[in-house]
This record gives C-alpha cells, structure tokens and sequence, in this order.
C-alpha cells in the first residue's frame, strides 16, 4: 500500500523517506556553476560516514547536471549568485532547489548588522549539517525576534560559544583573531583561509567563551550568504573593519 498525504486540501501520494532526516548543504551558484562543490560534498560525506556509517553515493557530475537543469527550467538569471540547497537522504535520493538568490554580487559583507540573543546549554552539534540543525537555527532565529534582536549566539553546558546564527564564531581582540573550533563549514574554511593572509594579524583556531565575546572588538560568522558581522550583542556594540577586509580580499 503506497503512503498518500492531504496537502492544502489535495491528496497525493508521498514518499516516507523523504520526511526523515536528511543532511544538507547551502551552495552558492552561478551561470550553472556551484563554487566549491568539491569541499561541499566531502563534508556531506564525512558526515555521512559519521551518521550513517556510510558514504553518500551522489557525484559532482550528477549535482553539477542538476543544477543546470534546474537552473535553465526556472529561468533563473545567469549573472545572478542562487543559493542552492543540497538534501541527500540514507537511502542516497536527493533533492536540489533554489533557496533564494544573493542580493550581492561575490562573497560580500552583507549589509545587516544583527543584534544577537544569547541561548545558553545549547548542545546540538551545529557541525553536523542536518534537517535537525536547520530546525534548531530556524527556531533559534524565531526565539530571537521575541526579544527583539535577529539571531542567537549558543554556548553549550561548559559555556564555550558552539555558533552564531548556526555558523562558526569568529572574534576579533585587536590583531588577535580566533575562529572557533566548535564547528567546520565549507565557508568558515574560506573565511580561514583569507584571515591568514591578512598583514598583521594573528589568527589561530580555538574555542571561544562568552568572556571573549564580551571584550570582543568584532563578531562575525560567514555562510552561503556572505559574511555577516553582528552589530550588538548585551551591551557590546562591534566593529567590523576585519571583516571588511576579508571581504575585499575575497571579492578583488
């Protein structure tokens, strides 16, 4: 007997693989091509392997002919930057779509500069891209609106800072940088790698505590949208000269 679902009124039959968990990835493309797919999909693969005890069996060629399709079917501007969603399933089906398209035109510093909540004993690993962790960021994200502020700053039960918005911290302490530990991501390893070209600075992967944070001269985070640098946090007010910098140099 198939699985059938009433969907605004409408029966249709559904697949029940699909409403499990599933890991995902936010890709950035352009004119068919997605930057860094390589690095996108050895992640879904480690965490695969870590979760499943199995590797994904999806090829760059495979995403690469989709999002072409995809992005030919919907007319969607080939000048344009989309952000894909990549959701791949334990029994290897997938699913590819446009999440929205980038206001900017290279990996910029975005305009916003979010005030952020704090969620203290948070202790779902951010590192592990899941359906489960898009959940906690979206519910976080709506937590945060309660209070007036945009998105929120977790910390685990021993008070180390595990993500901002669901992405990997990094402060700034005058020419000292430190991106934390607590998380890897396709874009904090961008981000990483252009720090260490930055004359002056000294830049080391480490954990991070909510001391740091609060005597903290920057705050920011990158995703698939860019880089983002908080505006306040409790009663900090940051800069974001560093992150401006990066910025440049990634976009030059």
């Amino acid at each position: 007997m198939g699985q059938w679902l009433i969907n605004n009124g409408v029966v249709s039959r559904c697949d029940s693989e699909e409403q499990g968990l599933f890991l995902y990835q936010h890709m950035r493309a352009q004119n068919g091509k997605i930057f860094n797919l390589k690095e996108h999909l050895e992640l879904l693969n480690s965490t695969s392997v870590s979760l499943f005890g199995e590797p994904i069996s999806l090829t760059e060629k495979v995403v690469v002919k989709s999002c072409e399709e995809l992005l030919y079917r919907g007319g969607y501007s080939s000048s344009a930057i989309h952000i894909l969603e990549l959701r791949v399933w334990q029994s290897g089906k997938y699913q590819l779509r446009v999440a929205e398209t980038s206001l900017y035109k290279g990996f910029a510093l975005r305009v916003m500069r979010p005030k952020a909540l704090l969620a203290e004993g948070c202790n779902y690993p951010f590192s592990q891209p899941t359906s489960v962790a898009a959940a906690m960021v979206d519910f976080l994200r709506l937590s945060a609106l309660q209070q007036q502020c945009q998105i929120a700053i977790c910390t685990d039960n021993n008070g180390f800072v595990t993500s901002v918005d669901g992405a990997t911290p990094i402060v700034v302490h005058g020419t000292d940088i430190t991106i934390s530990n607590s998380a890897v991501s396709v874009y904090s390893n961008i981000v990483l790698s252009a720090l260490k070209q930055l004359q002056n600075q000294h830049v080391k992967v480490a954990p991070i505590t909510l001391a740091d944070l609060r005597s903290a001269d920057e705050l920011f985070y990158a995703d698939a949208r860019g880089i983002t640098a908080v505006g306040s946090f409790e009663n900090c007010h940051y800069s974001d000269s560093i992150a401006y910098a990066v910025s440049k140099l990634l976009n030059r």
